[in-house]
């Protein structure tokens, strides 16, 4: 009786909802799903990201589903313990203001927020976590039904994010970027920038733009890329309705979830060039399957609705779960995970299908976002009942919410916040780091690495050929190391040594993404090394598709011989 008395004790304490007589959802045999947080810490919380610290934010607020311009805006909040009992019991506002936020991530001291129609970047100036700057660095980007989503910092030093179909205003003062125009298909007043000039604000005079829900839809979403102040922004992959997040692998392999309200959900892999059917200006087509002018997408579709997505690759869990990804259904309320299997370029679903890792049953479980925690845990949000903002008459929401813990038998031991500073960490430190779950430390430990140039360089270069490094590691020093010092010649031949045979796979295409984006920064005034046109010959399709994708990203006008020679032969469907 007192070991079943014990053990009925740390059940309600590793799951407190018990304690209110609260429906839990199913989790497989061995793990556990906690309630860490709920209404009125969080109501309606759609988007999360942890700092470099660990510390868990949340996007959330009334903006979501038919704001009027006068609807109080959305708030990131700092989650914190503060009595260590595994349950969030405080929250700060770090910043205010926002339309519907649906994304965020983390690079050094800024904290990008998707809320379309803007793309806002904000910084804390002092230090008492309260963001002082608010940057609009983009406007304009079409309403909250299909917006903006999926940011994320990669290993390539650059922000990738998601974007649906819904359209701009276009109109003078109120224009998006190119590129997002672009998509739309949408023609752009007489001497329109390419890049309208960001405006920087205060945390009180911050101005959100406004745009009506209602709004009609440009022609195509798509998932784009820029540089670290909104620079040379491009579209990575095209031809989505509500690409919902994305999201990359160990191995800077990106999928994506994408909604349609016929045809079924799907996930896919973008990558440059490629175009996925919707809104395909002569032959569009949802699953791509034999269907030449368009890309394939990954496992089948699925009648639900797609939400987060993330990787997983930390030791938490049993190897069974470990280097597998996740993703949410909203509407059918579970979160699925698959094994990658590698089907020439192209990811499928080992088994060709999704498996159930969390089921709702009769819980109050509608998963949005979907994180790795510091811990290896994984962090799920939930929906409350309805799905638009509820208010009272004194204008509060009511909503509930929800915040889900996934862990390996116990939890472990909530831990203190990670010290920010990097710059007093070893090179040795910095680089074992690079293989946290976090992205944001993750960002941190390389932009050090980098900063400290060619005295690390050789360091980096030992950790990426040795054969026990963990495929994360391997793949951030590799970034670093390509990152720095662009005009040395010594590190593209090193770089170069990676890609040929014998190396392993992962590696080698690591390495030609590389030589690519090295071309590519310094303007194509060299050529890209002999090693790519090697490996658009070699055996395996994924080298090959680097290789072709390194000529498109280089520019090298030097290696379409070899191209062309390539296209007569290439028998790979993504590849050709």
């Amino acid at each position: 009786m007192r070991r079943s008395m014990r053990g009925l004790l740390a059940v309600l304490m590793v799951c407190p909802a018990v304690l209110r007589g609260e429906e839990m959802p199913t989790v497989p045999d061995g793990f556990r799903i906690a309630l860490v947080a709920r209404e009125p810490l969080v109501r309606n919380p759609c988007a999360m990201v942890f700092d470099a610290r660990g510390r868990l934010c949340i996007g959330m607020g009334p903006q979501y589903r038919s704001p009027r311009p006068d609807t109080p805006g959305d708030s990131v909040y700092i989650l914190s313990d503060t009595d260590s009992d595994g349950v969030y019991d405080k929250r700060h506002v770090f910043a205010t203001g926002f339309n519907s936020i649906q994304g965020m991530a983390w690079h050094g001291r800024d904290l990008w927020i998707a809320n379309a129609p803007d793309l806002t970047v904000v910084r804390d100036l002092d230090g008492d976590d309260v963001a002082d700057r608010y940057t609009r660095l983009y406007t304009d980007l079409g309403n909250l039904e299909h917006g903006l989503h999926g940011l994320h910092w990669g290993p390539d030093g650059r922000m990738y994010m998601s974007k649906g179909n819904s359209k701009g205003l276009t109109r003078p003062g109120r224009l998006a970027p190119l590129p997002f125009r672009e998509l739309w298909g949408v023609r752009s007043p007489k001497n329109s920038p390419v890049f309208p000039a960001p405006r920087v604000f205060g945390p009180d005079d911050y101005q959100r733009n406004y745009h009506d829900p209602a709004d009609d839809w440009g022609r195509e979403g798509g998932v784009l890329v820029c540089d670290d102040g909104g620079k040379n922004l491009e579209i990575v992959s095209r031809g989505f309705r509500n690409p919902w997040d994305i999201a990359y692998d160990s191995g800077f392999n990106f999928q994506g979830t994408d909604n349609d309200q016929n045809e079924g959900d799907r996930v896919f892999t973008p990558f440059f060039g490629s175009h996925y059917g919707w809104g395909h200006p002569w032959s569009s087509h949802w699953s791509g399957h034999d269907h030449l002018p368009t890309a394939r997408i990954t496992g089948p579709v699925f009648h639900g609705s797609g939400t987060g997505m993330t990787f997983y690759d930390d030791p938490h869990f049993p190897q069974p779960f470990r280097k597998v990804w996740f993703f949410n259904d909203w509407l059918r309320r579970t979160t699925f995970f698959y094994r990658p299997r590698w089907k020439g370029a192209l990811i499928e679903p080992e088994g060709g299908r999704w498996r159930e890792f969390v089921g709702g049953g009769k819980s109050l479980f509608k998963p949005t976002d979907i994180e790795v925690g510091p811990d290896g845990c994984l962090f799920i949000l939930g929906w409350g009942t309805a799905y638009g903002a509820v208010l009272d008459k004194q204008g509060r929401q009511n909503n509930e919410g929800r915040v889900f813990c996934v862990s390996w038998g116990e939890r472990p031991p909530v831990g203190r916040p990670i010290a920010s500073s990097v710059k007093t960490l070893s090179a040795e430190e910095l680089i074992n780091g690079l293989g946290a779950s976090i992205e944001a430390r993750r960002v941190d430990l390389q932009e050090e690495l980098i900063r400290r140039g060619p005295t690390v360089v050789d360091q980096l270069a030992r950790t990426v050929t040795r054969k026990e490094v963990a495929e994360r590691v391997q793949t951030w020093a590799a970034w670093a190391l390509g990152r720095i010092s662009l005009e040395d010649r010594s590190i593209d031949d090193r770089v170069a040594a990676w890609a040929r045979r014998g190396r392993a796979t992962a590696l080698r295409v690591q390495a030609l993404r590389i030589l690519s984006h090295r071309s590519r920064v310094t303007g194509a005034r060299r050529a890209l090394p002999g090693v790519v046109s090697e490996a658009m010959s070699d055996p395996e399709a994924r080298v090959r598709m680097a290789a072709v994708l390194a000529v498109r990203r280089g520019r090298d006008r030097r290696k379409l011989p070899a191209l062309l020679g390539r296209m007569r032969v290439e028998r790979d469907r993504l590849v050709f």
